[in-house]
């Protein structure tokens, strides 16, 4: 099974159980975007809330872990793990380096032999391996909304980190990439999401207050924001 058909699974199972355990307030977030009454999305479309909702699964359920973690947590068995990794190396080589030190020796392979990267085809693993942070990239078609959902995710995470202070996991301060002025153009739609619909209203209140967005223009070489503020 494919790592995104086991997530789809996992936060079916959250859902059912009403997102729990999980901080009561995302709860609250997540089902402010269902009518009750209809069990339709408030605004959000489907593939934007299921995206919304495997982002909080990975950051409160999964403990937002490296992906490589990620994948050894839901693949237990080894044959398993090396498919959904695209590892196929041959058997020969596989029980010599494997003698060594089970299967962590392959992947210690993976990220110091530049010559069984190269003759595997392992570059791009070696590089998720690599990484001394979590890594994720959320995928969505051509006109699905991808603008709205970077709002939406920047709007749950300000939430959050307004709703528990203490807890220095939440986002506090978002950046946003664009790859040229066409796009740049269509983040600055972000300002102008009905944030009311998607934030409860105590949540919205809180959130709309303290929100601040900025865009570069050109020639600019910083961000003109206050050093050290938060909710940019």
């Amino acid at each position: 099974m494919t790592l995104h058909s086991m997530l789809k699974s996992k936060v079916l199972t959250w859902r059912r159980n009403n997102y729990q355990p999980a901080f009561p307030t995302i709860s609250e977030i997540l089902e402010f975007n269902l009518n009750p009454e209809t069990g339709n999305l408030r605004f959000l479309r489907k593939a934007q809330f299921e995206a919304l909702e495997t982002y909080w699964y990975l950051r409160l359920v999964e403990g937002t872990p490296h992906i490589f973690n990620l994948y050894k947590r839901l693949y237990d068995d080894p044959a398993e793990l090396f498919r959904a990794l695209n590892i196929s190396i041959s058997q020969e080589d596989l029980i010599k380096i494997m003698s060594k030190g089970g299967i962590d020796s392959i992947f210690e392979k993976i990220k110091k032999d530049n010559d069984f990267v190269k003759e595997y085809r392992l570059e791009a693993l070696r590089e998720t391996l690599s990484l001394h942070y979590p890594s994720y990239i959320l995928a969505l078609a051509m006109g699905a909304g991808k603008t709205i959902l970077i709002g939406t995710i920047i709007a749950t995470e300000f939430a959050m980190a307004i709703e528990y202070p203490e807890n220095t996991n939440f986002v506090k301060n978002a950046l946003v990439f664009a790859p040229g002025k066409t796009i740049l153009g269509a983040l600055k739609e972000l300002s102008d999401i009905p944030y009311e619909r998607i934030l409860p209203p105590r949540l919205y209140k809180e959130f709309i207050t303290s929100v601040k967005f900025t865009y570069t223009r050109d020639g600019e070489k910083d961000i003109p924001i206050i050093r050290e503020s938060s909710f940019n």
